[in-house]
């Protein structure tokens, strides 16, 4: 929970939180929506993981309920494409909702949900 707290530190002025989920990075962290971009904060005793996508970058999310694996491409996914930010998000549910809200972010029909 102390990632929520923090994140209002890592916000621009004019960004606005639209969902929120659990998410495991390099260690247990939130995964945030907003009305700009994608970010995943994890903040530990020694490590600290901060991934941000903009919008403007973003062309693909693709969950893998299989692997519980929630992935943000900047480029179109394929079988060789390394994700951008590829963070565990166990509930599908909460995937689902992220992936909701960046969809409605990003202006919708640029931003493929697989």
């Amino acid at each position: 929970m102390k990632e929520i707290n923090l994140l209002p530190d890592y916000l621009r002025p004019e960004e606005r939180v639209l969902a929120l989920a659990s998410a495991q990075g390099e260690g247990f962290g939130v995964l945030a929506c907003t009305n700009q971009r994608l970010i995943f904060l994890f903040v530990g005793l020694l490590r600290r993981q901060f991934l941000v996508i903009n919008w403007n970058e973003a062309k693909a999310i693709r969950y893998d309920q299989s692997t519980r694996t929630f992935a943000v491409y900047t480029a179109k996914p394929t079988k060789r494409a390394v994700p951008a930010m590829a963070v565990r998000v166990a509930s599908l549910e909460d995937a689902r909702v992220v992936a909701h809200a960046a969809q409605t972010a990003s202006a919708a029909p640029r931003l493929d949900i697989v």
